[in-house]
């Protein structure tokens, strides 16, 4: 069965109205409940977990765990069910639409508000996931989500990322995850924690104050390029692209997105207050910093502010350690190069060890 020609029809008690794309796991429809009339967003997982009972049950597990996530910055699952060898699940409909959609509609730099709104509602999210030993570990735009009101709330936490692993490591030799916002101890199979979704953050981050990635490949945009870039390369200056922002927001970035887990922010909360109190100018002490939002000021006089403090302190001296495009690309084809001379010199040898006759 095609899972994304399924327009029209209705799955339990849900009419599919319009599919709405597709994730690694899963196909997403808006729905309309013939019961209430309230519109859902229902998503059919791809794997056919139904013949495997243990599967079954661990799915079952994990949804019935997802159904008691309860915060306004978490996207609500309401149900999950079966039909046939279909398993779906049921989740609340956010009318503002995703990240991903806001970069496509709007590409380039987003409005400091809107960067620091959506930092801190899904920072809360994070939080309140990871005090109970949850990891997202896809976190990336699609999966950040907002009402009418531009509440942003996170999506995707738990089920739908659960398929069967020999299927999933197919596409690419990827278990899941966009790979510009995979951690280095992802692309290593290493365990993983709450820091690896900081570091997906400080990415997302990035995109959302340049319109581009840290680690964006310049030559080829496969899979291994930027594997390699995540786990050796230094990421872009934040300020090269943005010489409007103050200075210590570079250092908030670089910090997030460590190679190493332990020199990261060890909370999405506390990337956010550095976050805000280096856009403010009092990187010192974010607990100090003065709300950014409020009723009689725009975030823009904010903004003007932090820019005007950060330049009137003394001269720092910001030391540029991430290499040229062109270098970066020669470096890593020459060390790919180097790798293949060592492979084909070791096919040599065990070709001449077994041609070899004694005398």
């Amino acid at each position: 069965m095609e899972l994304h020609t399924l327009e029209g029809q209705q799955i339990g008690r849900y009419k599919l109205l319009a599919w709405l794309g597709e994730g690694a796991h899963v196909h997403a429809y808006l729905t309309r409940s013939t019961e209430t009339g309230e519109y859902r967003v229902l998503k059919l997982l791809k794997s056919n977990l139904t013949r495997n009972e243990s599967a079954l049950a661990r799915f079952y597990d994990e949804a019935r765990a997802a159904l008691d996530l309860d915060h306004p910055n978490v996207v609500k699952l309401f149900s999950y069910d079966r039909e046939g060898d279909l398993l779906y699940l049921v989740e609340e409909f956010c009318e503002g639409g995703s990240l991903l959609d806001r970069f496509k509609a709007h590409p380039g730099a987003q409005p400091l508000d809107f960067i620091l709104r959506t930092l801190e509602d899904i920072a809360q999210a994070l939080d309140y996931a990871h005090q109970r030993g949850i990891v997202h570990g896809d976190l990336k735009p699609e999966n950040i989500l907002y009402d009418r009101e531009g509440k942003a709330a996170l999506s995707d936490l738990g089920v739908t990322k659960y398929a069967d692993e020999a299927e999933a490591r197919s596409r690419e030799g990827l278990l899941f995850g966009n790979p510009n916002y995979m951690s280095p101890e992802e692309w290593q199979g290493k365990s993983v924690d709450a820091r690896t979704d900081i570091y997906a953050l400080g990415i997302i981050l990035f995109e959302m104050l340049t319109g581009e990635l840290p680690f964006e490949p310049t030559q080829t945009s496969s899979v291994m390029f930027v594997h390699l870039l995540h786990l050796v390369a230094q990421p872009r200056s934040l300020l090269q692209l943005r010489p409007d922002l103050p200075p210590a927001l570079e250092a908030v970035i670089h910090k997030a997105i460590e190679k190493d887990p332990e020199r990261r922010y060890q909370s999405a909360s506390e990337l956010a207050a550095a976050f805000k109190a280096a856009l403010l100018g009092n990187p010192s002490d974010p607990s100090k910093g003065e709300t950014v939002m409020s009723a009689n000021s725009p975030f823009g006089a904010t903004a003007e502010r932090a820019q005007t403090q950060a330049t009137s302190a003394p001269e720092v001296i910001v030391v540029n350690r991430s290499l040229s495009p062109v270098l970066l690309a020669a470096f890593l084809a020459a060390l790919l190069g180097l790798l293949y001379l060592w492979w084909r010199a070791q096919q040599g040898a065990e070709v001449e060890e077994e041609t070899y006759t004694p005398l």
